[in-house]
């Protein structure tokens, strides 16, 4: 997502292809932010309704299925985009995966979502979930 709202959080995930040697380690650390305005208005508030969070009984898998709503007192929206996060029982990620819709989307339609995380450590206690919408850019032209 580009748009991370104040006390969120979202996972880096970054994939290194193999072999990977035995004495490996990585870091990283944000160097560059934005901050965005409250006045403005390239994103739009989206409104998630009918959230479902089925986690498996061993917690291995987490199904999440929703609906995104765009505002309909507000901008036709260029894309849709809906990231999950799984967390362990002590707060890790244990999984993440962004589901999106890149078709325009207008101003009071709902588009429903459904994805799967399935772990890649312990067990499943929760997921959070996280919506962005941006603006469809304004097709008025003036001569």
């Amino acid at each position: 997502l580009n748009l991370l709202p104040a006390g969120a959080s979202l996972p880096l995930v970054v994939y290194f292809e193999g072999p990977i040697p035995e004495e490996f380690s990585v870091s990283a650390e944000v160097d560059f932010l934005l901050p965005v305005m409250p006045d403005d208005k390239r994103y739009l508030d989206v409104e998630l309704i009918d959230q479902v969070v089925a986690v498996s009984d061993d917690g291995g898998r987490a199904d999440i299925s929703g609906t995104a709503v765009i505002p309909e007192d507000g901008t036709d929206a260029r894309y849709l985009w809906i990231n999950a996060t799984a967390f362990d029982l002590d707060g890790h990620v244990v999984a993440t995966r962004r589901w999106g819709d890149e078709r325009a989307l207008s101003a009071g339609e709902q588009a429903v979502f459904n994805l799967t995380l399935y772990s890649l450590g312990g067990a499943i206690d929760r997921v959070e979930i996280l919506a962005e919408a941006q603006a469809a850019l304004s097709s008025n032209t003036e001569d």
